[in-house]
């Protein structure tokens, strides 16, 4: 594995926080930790130019975006050898975590910005992760009939509402969505639940957690489809 410069790699073992990765229950492997490691310097490195996370994050990067990218994979899981779709990618998360503890996994990146696209590409190949695809463009693109995926994941495509409508076609019939609270959350929740049998989309589950005791009453919310019987 090819690092980056020397000044990112330094930064991101600051940021890095075992403790807070065992008390979520990881315990990561040596080559793990240099996954970790070489992402979070490549992110470092490729935010200045490319806005991947917000700057006032960088400080807290491990924590707010590193680990609230797996609470997918701790809260709800993903079944063995599951393929999932990362909707809106950006800076690989939450595929990108979630791939480094489950190797058994193949995930599609989708990500319409072609310089975004082009650092996910990068990780792929310095973290060498197998099974791993990235797709330049808009989701609408991929032909849903030849596309299905066990789990669609995302951080921030809008509303509950405009989130599920991308991802329902294509999803398999026992596939779920998971995705993270929404400005307007109650307001969303609410709409969902009233026009499941018109959109066919339900809510499965929805789990609150807090982040490294730092950030407190975060959400995160699983779909799946609904036929009304």
């Amino acid at each position: 594995m090819n690092k980056p410069e020397k000044e990112f790699i330094n930064k991101a073992k600051v940021l890095y926080e075992l403790k807070e990765l065992e008390r979520l229950g990881l315990t990561p492997e040596l080559d793990q930790r240099d996954q970790i490691l070489a992402y979070m310097a490549l992110l470092l490195k490729w935010n200045k130019v490319s806005n991947l996370v917000s700057k006032k994050d960088e400080d807290n990067l491990f924590i707010r975006h590193f680990c609230d990218s797996l609470q997918p994979l701790l809260l709800f899981g993903f079944k063995k050898n599951a393929h999932s779709l990362d909707l809106g990618s950006g800076g690989g998360f939450p595929a990108i975590p979630t791939r480094i503890f489950r190797p058994d996994l193949t995930i599609t990146l989708v990500e319409s910005i072609k310089k975004k696209a082009k650092f996910l590409k990068e990780v792929c190949e310095q973290l060498e992760l197998e099974n791993v695809d990235v797709f330049n463009g808009r989701l609408e693109n991929l032909d849903p009939q030849e596309h299905k995926f066990d789990y669609i994941v995302s951080r921030g495509v809008g509303s509950l509402q405009k989130f599920s409508a991308l991802a329902k076609p294509y999803l398999h019939e026992d596939g779920r969505m998971y995705t993270f609270k929404s400005k307007d959350f109650m307001e969303e929740l609410e709409g969902i639940t009233q026009n499941k049998d018109k959109d066919g989309v339900r809510i499965a589950e929805i789990a609150e957690y807090d982040l490294g005791n730092q950030i407190f009453g975060l959400n995160l919310v699983s779909l799946e489809k609904y036929s009304g019987s």
